[in-house]
This record gives C-alpha cells, structure tokens and sequence, in this order.
C-alpha cells in the first residue's frame, strides 16, 4: 500500500478522525471510472470514505442516499469500522442544511456513519 501524506493530514484534521498512527501505513486511494463516487480512500481495514463533489442542491437527497447505501454496504461486507461520506461544494455552508436533513432521512445512516461537508480546496491535492 501507498503512504498519501495530503490523504493522511485530510482524514486527520478535516475529518477529526482519531485513528491510531499506525492505520495510515495502509491507504487504498481511487478515482471511480465510472463516476461514482468520485473518489473512495479505504484507511487499513478500519475506515471507508466516499468523496463526492457537489454543488447542485437539487438532487442531493438521491446522491446521498446513494452514496450511503453503497458505502455502508461496502462497510459491512468488509468488515470496517467506519464509512465517512464527503461532499465537497464550492459553497459548503449553502449546502450543509440540506445534506443533514438527506442524511438523517436516508434510512442508511447509522452510529457507524458520518457526513462531512467540506470545501473542494479541502480535497483538491488528491
């Protein structure tokens, strides 16, 4: 497996997650051929992260939904810890509100799972 520093410090500080040091010795990174999502990181055999650039608010809740059902399914058929779902806008304050009430109404959403919305600047090194 590849070190991604800018991948690393990500998850770290952007995301606040508090993985042991040692976990990020493993980091699986890629861009999905077929658009979706537009970027998975799975951090050793712990954390699950989909990375997905949106700025149109019109179909946010088919996105999540989405995104939460592949994700967690992915999560559990492979026995991780966690799934993280990030959407990066442009704008993430405008987006924010609704992405909660899409994540919560999902259905998917569990202990397990959390939603970031960050900025694109926040996920443009990789």
């Amino acid at each position: 497996m590849q070190m991604y520093p800018e991948i690393k410090r990500f998850v770290q500080e952007t995301l606040g997650c508090s993985c042991p040091e040692d976990v990020f010795t493993e980091i699986e990174y890629q861009k999905a051929c077929a658009g979706f999502p537009e970027r998975r990181i799975k951090v050793a055999d712990r954390l699950l992260i989909y990375i997905i650039n949106m700025d149109g608010k019109s179909d946010i809740q088919e996105v999540v939904d989405s995104a939460l059902a592949r994700g967690v399914t992915e999560r559990d058929n492979n026995g991780l810890n966690r799934f993280r779902l990030v959407l990066a806008a442009s704008r993430p304050d405008e987006l924010r509100t609704l992405a909660v009430l899409a994540f919560k109404s999902s259905g998917y959403a569990d202990e397990k799972t959390h939603l970031h919305v960050v900025n694109t600047g926040d996920v443009e090194g990789f």
